[in-house]
């Protein structure tokens, strides 16, 4: 990147300050003009920038750089002038016009951490620097954050973060970068990193900068950081900080009581700390609730299944499968509940509901045959026992994601019990509307391991509409 070093200081120094010197940041010897501003006299304290033979040797690499055609004649430009910089600091650390041409050598370098770096202790010496400077940090800014922005609409994240942190290390007074650093961050695992953006995001928003920007800049700033404190709950329950995700999350309920998600989210964030007795009191109060759908009531089961209330986590499988008639996992884990809960006179009904979608789930046969055994039918023991024999392969670890925008995945494996190593099983998954009516098939083949050997496999249904539930036949051969 060639930055035309003479030009933006002119456009910083339009900003309406005056004593901007072109380049180099000021004439040595003499105070500086304050700003013509209200309280310009207090901002132009400070050190006095001072002329040296370093300082006078790195304006003239400077302005030659920015003359410069070639790019590779600039860069050599450039670094001499950083050399001169850093030989002015060398001699004497308080001289605010070294730092500042230090800072503006690193800022063609594209040494951004070095070059926000060196900003800094320009101002922090000479405060009238800031105002001088700001516009030239922020045209940094967005020239980074326009490269950026691409990567992250063709998914490459990684690449993204480090321009974005550039962007950051040059100019941290604009909330857009962090925002997205901190939503990517979150995604890759980077946990601490992301907490950090986070927060510099909200400082930001929740500080005096946002009355200096224009009315529309200031409203898209509060709706980019409005997903922040969820976000944040999110990551502190992903990187196991769970009583700080508690925490969170019960802010973000007291703040919002119709949060749904959140409120999931803190009840089963308790279970897995243990707190069966909190978890529970969470849950009492989401069954309460007149919005919830099959994917609540599932959730809400398996955090009491979780927490080895098989009563309630009954009741709560048996909502989610009524509203999704031909929801197999919400009848898996309702027949497994049921019968956790020694009801083992309801399991047959639930049981058959699922066998028929499920016909290949040994556990399922089982979960069957414990419970007819106890109702008294022997008879249907033995038969369901020498269904488990007659097996082939068996069928497990099934479950459905649902996508927001429609359709779903179907997981599962395949475990060969009787087969010939390498024999294909053919699978043909039907989904189904929340009705329990047909929408539309998917074949998957798989081949089976040697006996015993499970083999892994999963399938996708394409469509605009929410799927309610899912069932498979299977084909050897």
């Amino acid at each position: 990147m060639k930055i035309r070093l003479g030009l933006v200081l002119m456009l910083a120094c339009g900003l309406g300050l005056a004593g901007c010197a072109s380049g180099g940041g000021g004439s040595g010897g003499g105070a500086a003009t304050g700003p013509s501003t209200p309280g310009g006299e207090a901002l132009a304290q400070g050190e006095r920038p001072r002329q040296t033979e370093n300082t006078r040797a790195a304006q003239r690499y400077l302005n030659a750089g920015d003359d410069a055609d070639e790019p590779g004649e600039a860069r050599v430009h450039f670094e001499q002038a950083l050399t001169s910089a850093m030989a002015a600091i060398a001699e004497d650390g308080r001289n605010p016009l070294a730092h500042r041409q230090a800072a503006l050598a690193n800022l063609a370098l594209e040494d951004y951490s070095a070059a926000g770096t060196h900003f800094d202790h320009a101002a922090e010496l000479r405060p009238i620097y800031e105002f001088e400077d700001q516009g030239i940090r922020e045209r940094a800014w967005i020239d980074l954050y326009g490269r950026a922005s691409p990567l992250v609409s063709a998914g490459d994240y990684e690449a993204a973060v480090p321009i974005f942190e550039n962007a950051n290390a040059i100019y941290s007074e604009r909330p857009e970068a962090m925002v997205t650093l901190a939503q990517i961050q979150a995604s890759l695992g980077n946990h601490d990193s992301a907490l950090e953006n986070i927060a510099s995001a909200l400082a930001i928003i929740n500080s005096d900068k946002i009355n200096e920007m224009d009315s529309t800049t200031a409203a898209s700033w509060r709706e980019q950081v409005e997903i922040m404190p969820t976000l944040r709950a999110q990551i502190f329950n992903a990187a196991g900080r769970f009583e700080e995700a508690v925490e969170a999350f019960r802010g973000l309920v007291a703040a919002d009581p119709d949060d749904l998600i959140s409120a999931r989210n803190l009840a089963g964030i308790l279970i897995q700390m243990g707190d069966e007795e909190g978890a529970f009191a969470e849950y009492e109060k989401l069954m309460a609730r007149s919005d919830l759908a099959a994917a609540d009531f599932y959730t809400i089961g398996v955090g009491y299944y979780t927490g080895s209330d098989y009563t309630r986590a009954s009741q709560a499988f048996e909502e989610a499968a009524t509203r999704n008639v031909n929801d197999r996992d919400a009848l898996e884990m309702w027949a497994r509940s049921l019968q956790l809960d020694s009801a083992y006179m309801a399991v047959p009904a639930v049981g058959d509901r699922w066998m028929e979608l499920d016909p290949f789930s040994q556990a399922g046969y089982l979960v069957m045959a414990q419970a007819v055994n106890q109702n008294g039918d022997d008879q249907r023991a033995r038969d369901l026992i020498a269904a488990i024999d007659e097996l082939v392969v068996q069928v497990g670890d099934l479950q459905i994601t649902r996508f927001a925008e429609g359709g779903a995945r179907v997981s599962g494996s395949v475990g060969n019990k009787t087969l010939d190593q390498g024999t294909t099983v053919t699978f043909t998954f039907t989904f189904y509307a929340p009705s329990g009516d047909p929408m539309g098939t998917v074949t998957q083949q798989v081949t089976v391991g040697a006996a015993d050997m499970n083999e892994v496999f999963q399938v996708e249904y394409s469509t605009a509409e929410q799927v309610g539930g899912y069932g498979y036949t299977l084909s050897v051969g």
